[in-house]
């Protein structure tokens, strides 16, 4: 939040000495702080409408703060009050059975938010809207060859058309098929641009489809005939969005639940261990079902970006490493000192092309490596999957270029 602090010069006249005499204008971040119960009321610093016998400087120099106090006093954090940290939490258990708890449950997760697109309706009605803006098209052709033969005037000039079709009465006319043509054609691109957005939503993985149906095996919170629309996988979209939701993060997630699981009946605990680490404090308040886990999909993307940054690392390091001990110079150094020139020593340029080999095997099983590496763990495109594959390859052919050789 930003806003202008504005400096009213009849109020506050600037100084003779002051350097500048425009008005500064500021801007900055709002921050709002806690108003405190009993605040200090500020000594005046007029001294020209009374006189202070009091002296300048204390006398008791322990209530004034020491440098080290403020310049740590700004750090040091003051806990915020009740009701400023308070916050409401819809659960699972205090919602009425039925339509009302299985939608705090989907509202719970973006995981779970699943709905039916009704593709199979929309592409009814486009047909329908479609065969009735076709036999309009017709009906307005009719009309214009009529006319063509008729009275071309009215094709040739709108104002002629229009007084003539006033003249008309109720008749059914060129004017009234353009305005139903219109009517239908904005009811049509309506519904066509809503389905083609619909088309866009994302499709629920198979994960988060299981954990849906699961509930609703669990909870029954509706009647058998109402539960036709879980059953529709292929019409079934997801709100999700934003951050590409891989098969890895997935699995990742599921991991971290069996082991919480099973950390918490090794050690005995009430809760699991790992709770608190990945879940934030609304997510354990929303439910007391121990069948249902919700875990902080910022705090598992957090996780996984440790886990990806830490491969990519070890497919840049390792296969350098690897290559610069195929491509060392102490093996040429070796084979060409005077000691080791007999007729079964290797020739140096031998190892040169045998290591040459090898350095280039290493560069094509890192480079599919780090390719199956983008293609699992992330939901990268095409072309950025050939381009990060291309770049990776690139980075380790100068590499082998820079230290094969004899002379390297």
């Amino acid at each position: 939040m930003t806003g202008d602090t504005v400096v009213d010069e009849e109020k506050s006249p600037q100084s003779p000495t002051s350097p500048t005499s425009t008005v500064d204008t500021l801007r900055g971040d709002a921050i709002i702080e806690i108003e405190e119960d009993n605040p200090t009321p500020r000594p005046s610093s007029d001294s020209r409408s009374s006189v202070n016998d009091e002296p300048a400087q204390p006398h008791d120099e322990n209530k004034r703060p020491t440098i080290l106090r403020r310049i740590t006093g700004s750090f040091k954090s003051v806990p915020e009050p009740p009701d400023v940290t308070e916050t409401k939490t819809r659960t699972l258990e205090n919602t009425p059975n039925g339509f009302p708890r299985l939608a705090a449950f989907q509202a719970s997760e973006a995981n779970f938010s699943l709905y039916r697109s009704f593709s199979y309706l929309h592409s009814r009605v486009l047909l329908d809207l479609q065969d009735e803006i076709r036999e309009l098209e017709n009906e307005l052709d009719e009309f214009d060859w009529d006319d063509f033969d008729d009275d071309p005037d009215r094709l040739r000039s709108r104002d002629i058309d229009v007084t003539k079709a006033a003249g008309e009465g109720d008749a059914r006319n060129r004017r009234v098929i353009l305005r139903e043509i219109k009517n239908k054609l904005l009811e049509y691109d309506e519904v066509l641009i809503k389905a083609r957005t619909l088309e866009s939503f994302q499709k629920p993985s198979d994960r988060n489809y299981r954990s849906v149906r699961r509930y609703h095996h669990n909870t029954k919170p509706l009647m058998d005939a109402d539960t036709d629309s879980i059953r529709s996988k292929e019409d079934t979209v997801s709100l999700r969005s934003g951050r590409e939701w891989a098969t890895f993060d997935g699995g990742v997630e599921s991991i971290i639940g069996q082991v919480d699981n099973w950390l918490k009946k090794l050690f005995g605990a009430k809760d699991p261990p790992l709770q608190r680490y990945f879940r934030t404090p609304e997510l354990r308040e929303k439910t007391t079902n121990n069948f249902i886990a919700l875990y902080s999909s910022t705090r598992i993307d957090k996780l996984i970006n440790v886990m990806i940054t830490f491969v990519i690392f070890m497919l840049l390091v390792i296969p350098v490493i690897v290559m610069y001990h195929l491509t060392s110079t102490t093996t040429f150094i070796d084979a060409a000192s005077p000691s080791n020139s007999t007729a079964s020593s290797p020739n140096p340029a031998d190892i040169n092309t045998r290591d040459t080999i090898n350095a280039v095997g290493v560069l094509i099983v890192f480079t599919l490596l780090f390719s199956a590496a983008m293609s699992l763990l992330t939901k990268a495109a095409r072309h950025e999957l050939f381009a990060a594959s291309a770049a990776y390859c690139a980075i380790l052919v100068v590499f082998i270029g820079n230290f094969t050789g004899p002379g390297n």
